[in-house]
């Protein structure tokens, strides 16, 4: 339930409410340089979220926000 949005040069966070508030957003936290991670209660799915994304031209890219770790030494998963 969570995806980095990307958006354009001067667009502001209210084009992600726009877009996904119907999927009930948790939370927003800019991180700098038009990105956000916006936490989702329900999940659309990446294929979904893309699909919007396309309708929207201040909303530059999504993509789910992937939770690496290391599951000891040595073993990136």
């Amino acid at each position: 339930g969570e995806y980095l949005v990307t958006l354009a040069e001067g667009a502001d966070g209210k084009a992600i409410a726009d877009l996904y508030g119907r999927f009930g957003i948790k939370g927003t936290k800019d991180l700098g340089h038009n990105i956000f991670l916006v936490t989702l209660t329900e999940d659309p799915g990446p294929a979904k979220m893309e699909e919007l994304r396309g309708q929207n031209v201040q909303v530059k890219a999504v993509q789910p926000n992937f939770v690496y770790r290391i599951n000891g030494p040595g073993n990136p998963q």
